[in-house]
């Protein structure tokens, strides 16, 4: 019967995780198991190879027998099964292992680790950090934005209009003597200063904390471990 794995997570630095992946990685799959020739002490990758090393040495180093040694065995190797970096949540790393003792391995030594988050981790809790937020999310009329790519590249304006199926934004360029509108994609945009709403100034000191991050704390959750 094949065994079933979990995801676990792993806490790092912020603007880390990537490099925390690459080391974590290189521990699963970069590292091979070790064995050692009786004869010559010489190292090799797997016990095939130490074999046909040892039939010419055993000659030149005229014995009789001896047998291939382990010397280490990479305790990663065929148990970590995925490792997701989510571009939309900072500071964490998921692994998907058979026990939870091999993310205690994989994370050893690694710098930036801050440590894991205990308890299991739902397919459900990260599959909404898997699909990319569409363009213009959180790009609302009124807002100003700097174009970022394109022949308006560095110029300011306002939003005119949100083109949420197309991901387009309707522009009027601040600095132009013509409010003449432009199209722009939603990627070529930034955000540099919100529009003041009326209802902006009820919001609450929680205003940070969203529903659905609130629904995240529930004592079921993973991040209730955090």
């Amino acid at each position: 019967m094949e065994t079933r794995s979990s995801i676990y997570a792993v806490r790092t630095t912020i603007g880390q995780e990537k490099g925390v992946t690459d080391l974590i990685t290189t521990a699963v799959i970069g590292e091979t198991d070790v064995w050692e020739c009786p004869f010559c002490s010489e190292e090799f990758s797997s016990k095939e190879a130490t074999l046909e090393h040892m039939s010419s040495c055993k000659k030149k180093k005229k014995k009789k027998t001896g047998e291939p040694k382990l010397v280490s065995t990479n305790q990663l190797l065929g148990r970590v099964k995925a490792i997701l970096v989510p571009e939309t949540l900072r500071g964490y790393v998921f692994l998907e292992t058979l026990e939870f003792r091999d993310v205690e391995i994989a994370i050893s030594g690694v710098p930036h680790v801050r440590g894991r988050v205990g308890g299991k981790v739902s397919f459900e809790e990260i599959d909404k950090f898997l699909v990319p937020k569409p363009a213009a999310e959180g790009i609302s009329t009124g807002d100003v934005v700097e174009i970022i790519s394109g022949p308006f590249k560095g110029e300011r304006a306002k939003v005119a209009r949100v083109d949420a199926a197309k991901e387009e934004l309707i522009l009027e360029l601040l600095d132009s003597p013509h409010t003449i509108p432009i199209r722009v994609h939603a990627d070529f945009a930034k955000i540099v200063e919100k529009a003041h709403r009326e209802e902006d100034a009820d919001v609450s000191d929680d205003a940070d904390v969203t529903d659905a991050e609130k629904d995240e704390m529930d004592d079921d959750s993973f991040w209730a471990h955090d």
